[in-house]
């Protein structure tokens, strides 16, 4: 039985969604003065990261909490003497601070959506075109097959 007073883990998001490019940031002071820094799966106070990923649009600008020791995070020691014994713990806790997507990222996104389903359509639409030429040809192969064939026994036929 759990005691009332257990703690949980905090939701995370997901995973797929990480971005892979960020730059440090900080909550502004004033306007977010009541936002609570949430505690990662390890127990380490989250640090506060803006993503700079490009290649995932949707992600772009938007900050988020991360573990300090999230495995792509970790500073590379200068010298062989500052690596620790053993490797802390990897966490991979984030979560999103900003979960509105601005309105020129959704405008993005759509374009970028758009666009996919257009060279999706025409990717399609050549392949259809070109299962079609196969098609043709091969009925032309046969066809040609099935001369030569009657061609060849009218020719033993005269022969014979």
């Amino acid at each position: 039985m759990a005691s009332s007073g257990s703690m949980t883990r905090p939701p995370c998001a997901n995973q797929e969604d990480m971005p892979n490019k960020w730059e440090d940031t900080s909550l502004d002071k004033v306007k977010e003065k009541d936002v609570n820094i949430p505690p990662c799966w390890c127990g380490d106070v989250c640090k506060v990261k803006v993503s700079t990923d490009r290649n995932k649009a949707w992600t772009e600008g938007r900050r988020y909490f991360v573990c300090p020791n999230y495995a792509y995070d970790r500073a590379l020691p200068t010298n062989a003497y500052d690596q620790p014994p053993s490797p802390p713990p990897l966490c991979k806790y984030f979560t999103w601070i900003d979960l509105e997507v601005p309105e020129d990222v959704k405008k993005d996104q759509y374009q970028d959506c758009l666009r996919r389903q257009r060279r999706f359509e025409e990717s399609f639409r050549r392949g259809l075109e070109e299962e079609r030429r196969q098609k043709e040809r091969m009925e032309r192969k046969k066809r040609e097959e099935e001369r030569a064939r009657q061609a060849k026994l009218a020719h033993e036929e005269e022969r014979a």
